[in-house]
């Protein structure tokens, strides 16, 4: 038969929960959800939902919803016990993986809706009959479309976990973005426009 048993945090584990959950506001996620996975993180060893909620000071009701988050993300695992209602829950330790269905979730979230929203609106007729509508929407698009591409390269990458390729990758982008924006400061100088390029990463 499980038993509770009573966790001890170190100050240091108490103050990543903390930090984490203060990060989740740029990363779309609620404090709790953060917190939850931050715990489980840091933690050696499976814990249960009341151990989870007296460490953390949250309702029943978000930890029921936050947990079935975390799980539909892919950031935990659930362990059912036998002969019991109760069960565990253990984070994915993979910091690697982590970032890549962090991102993946974000992907699905944000950037798919606004690019079918985009494609939708560009078929409608009033707006292939107002030029500059239609270019605007048009240079959206364009701008979605690399977002999309850049995330399909990063999350293959990151579940490889292939560091050197992922630093090449940064490497190469850095030196296009610093030629570009040298170039665009020579334009508005009224220098030469020409530079060399680096090769597009792949």
């Amino acid at each position: 038969m499980y038993q509770e048993k009573r966790i001890v945090l170190t100050p240091a584990q108490q103050r990543l929960i903390e930090v984490w959950g203060r990060l989740a506001y740029a990363w779309g996620i609620g404090p709790a959800m953060a917190q939850i996975f931050a715990l489980l993180y840091v933690y050696p060893e499976p814990l249960d939902a009341d151990t989870l909620i007296e460490q953390l000071g949250i309702s029943r009701g978000s930890a029921s919803i936050n947990l079935r988050k975390l799980l539909e993300w892919g950031l935990i695992q659930k362990i059912d016990l036998p002969n019991t209602r109760r069960s565990l829950y253990t984070a994915t330790k993979d910091i690697w993986l982590i970032a890549a269905r962090i991102i993946q979730k974000r992907f699905e979230r944000e950037i798919v809706p606004v690019k079918e929203l985009l494609q939708t609106l560009i078929k409608r007729e009033d707006v292939q009959k107002d030029a500059h509508t239609y270019h605007v929407i048009r240079q959206m698009e364009e701008i979605v479309g690399i977002l999309m591409a850049a995330v399909e390269v990063a999350l293959p990458v990151l579940a490889t976990q292939d560091k050197e390729r992922i630093q090449r990758i940064i490497q190469s982008w850095s030196r296009i973005l610093k030629r570009d924006g040298n170039r665009l400061s020579g334009l508005a100088a009224g220098g030469d426009s020409e530079a060399g390029g680096d090769p597009v990463p792949s």
